[in-house]
């Protein structure tokens, strides 16, 4: 049985895989998620950008998607 905690990441991965679905545009779906304020001056962390763009990427694929 999944753990509360890994049952509350895969809900959050579909939940922007959905939202992710109703932007064409990479830069719109990456301004949202993106924090408005900077924390100490750093940018985005890099695991996070590649995340949400895999995310976006698979939202956008007209094809299922399948695991590597």
């Amino acid at each position: 049985m999944a753990s509360t905690n890994t049952t509350d990441k895969v809900l959050w991965i579909a939940d922007c895989y959905s939202l992710a679905k109703r932007f064409p545009d990479p830069l719109t779906w990456l301004a949202l998620l993106q924090p408005r304020l900077k924390r100490k001056g750093k940018d985005i962390n890099p695991f996070y950008y590649w995340l949400w763009m895999e995310i976006w990427e698979a939202a956008q694929s007209s094809e299922p998607a399948t695991v590597k």
